[in-house]
């Protein structure tokens, strides 16, 4: 009988994506893997192959006011008799928790408190080193080989999916020559509401500006949230398309890889440009956020900076803390 390994994931739909080598690594080994996850990342594991089971958890369970939820379905999962449970978040509160699954926890170790709350750590604590190698690092808890060079994300994209993005394209009459995809995010999301890995206004707006005036065509894309902060932000253009919150992540991901070119912010929608192989042909802006540590072979990208160093520091990537 195959060993059985829960991952544990609240979110974000990136950090989902950059942990994909590690589950297609982890099965490689002949484990069967379960995953809990929030409902607003589960989108970035669907159809995943390399996953037994994806238990999709309300997104309020894994705040502070939904511990008791968590702790009983916490408690439940002991039936299923995992080896090992790896807590792919970081904060010390879920490796805790995670200790009513009653086994093994392996996780990160982020200071004090979080190495009390694991059987086996890893040390986590630099932001100039891909954070998809310290997802991998998980499996030498277990002592077997890792290929840190594989490191391709995955997505799933339907035929569906793809014939969708056909049709999107064919009723706007756009060609791969004819648009490019911006995606303005960063900071808001069921975990964050802050919104300071955007670009500025003013410079998001210049960003449009330009290209309208380089005759190129804009789709742009992004959540429901984005919708309206486009709308609002810039004015009516006939090259000019917003489709945030009208795609799925998969279709998504089609119109970036038929783009000329791909301009993101650090957000979800960025790791989707990694997936689907779009990085000589994105422009990614960073703030807070260290580009070593989000993006694999990150030279490759035409990188942008704004960033302003004396609101951020590399605590916010390290511990989620801005500096006051």
């Amino acid at each position: 009988m195959k060993s059985k390994i829960l991952l544990f994931k609240r979110g974000a739909l990136g950090d989902l994506l950059m942990a994909t080598p590690l589950i297609r690594q982890l099965a490689k080994h002949n484990f069967t893997l379960d995953i809990v996850v929030g409902k607003s990342a589960v989108t970035a594991i669907k159809d995943n192959p390399y996953l037994n089971q994806i238990m999709v958890w309300e997104d309020n369970i894994f705040t502070l006011s939904g511990c008791w939820q968590l702790a009983r379905k916490l408690i439940k999962l002991r039936a299923h008799n995992y080896a090992y449970v790896f807590v792919l978040d970081k904060h010390w509160y879920f490796n805790l928790m995670v200790q009513l699954v009653g086994t093994k926890v392996i996780g990160y170790n982020r200071g004090y408190l979080s190495s009390l709350c694991l059987d086996q750590s890893i040390h986590y604590h630099n932001v100039n080193r891909y954070h998809g190698l310290y997802y991998l690092d998980l499996i030498k808890s277990l002592q077997l080989a890792i290929d840190y060079d594989d490191l391709k994300l995955d997505l799933f994209i339907s035929l569906t999916d793809q014939q969708i993005v056909d049709k999107i394209l064919l009723n706007l009459n756009l060609l791969k020559q004819d648009f490019v995809v911006i995606v303005n995010s960063g900071g808001n999301n069921s975990f964050e509401q802050n919104g300071l890995r955007m670009l500025p206004r003013q410079l998001f707006i210049d960003l449009v500006s330009y290209l309208l005036e380089q005759d190129y065509k804009i789709i742009l894309l992004g959540s429901d949230l984005d919708y309206n902060y486009y709308q609002q932000t810039l004015p009516a253009n006939s090259n000019l398309f917003n489709l945030a919150g009208s795609l799925n992540l998969a279709q998504s991901a089609e119109l970036i890889k038929r783009s000329y070119h791909f301009y993101t912010t650090d957000c979800g929608a960025m790791h989707l440009g990694v997936a689907v192989d779009h990085l000589a042909q994105m422009t990614a802006f960073f703030g807070p956020t260290n580009p070593k540590h989000i993006l694999p072979e990150y030279s490759v990208v035409n990188i942008a900076y704004w960033q302003d160093q004396q609101i951020y520091s590399p605590n916010y990537q390290l511990n989620g803390k801005q500096r006051k």
